[in-house]
């Protein structure tokens, strides 16, 4: 004699159609929101990165100014240098001091395009000072 199917145990052997249809819109909206964030991380991580880098050719340049042991004429200057497989563009600006052996120097980097010429805004800005030095 085969069992017979009641209604009650017709509900427990499965999910109904709804219950599977939220179960998907949760999963959905989960799974969606992590995507959002992990797109958010990775971005964040890559802005982080050029700073670091634009900061490290930013104080290499102060670094370079300040081993010459020659004070750089005043005014604004420009050059470009290549770091961690990227172009960089380094704004310079000596300025004044009250000492005349000393003189300010302001270092602003940024991304640059070397085929186009095209430079983005500042990443950093870093200032420092360079020194003539009498050896005697």
């Amino acid at each position: 004699m085969a069992p017979q199917l009641t209604t009650k145990s017709l509900r427990t052997r499965g999910f109904t159609l709804i219950e599977v249809l939220v179960a998907m819109a949760i999963f959905g909206i989960v799974a969606l929101t992590l995507l959002t964030q992990t797109r958010e991380q990775t971005r964040q991580a890559g802005s982080l990165e050029d700073r670091l880098i634009a900061h490290w050719v930013a104080t290499n340049t102060l670094t370079d100014l300040q081993s010459v042991g020659q004070l750089p004429d005043l005014g604004n200057s420009e050059t470009n240098t290549v770091m961690a497989g990227r172009d960089w563009l380094i704004s310079m600006r000596a300025g004044k001091t009250p000492s005349p052996d000393v003189r300010s120097m302001e270092v602003k980097v940024s991304s640059y395009d070397p085929i186009s010429g095209e430079s983005g805004s500042p990443l950093v800005n870093v200032v420092g000072f360079i020194g003539r030095f009498n050896n005697g």
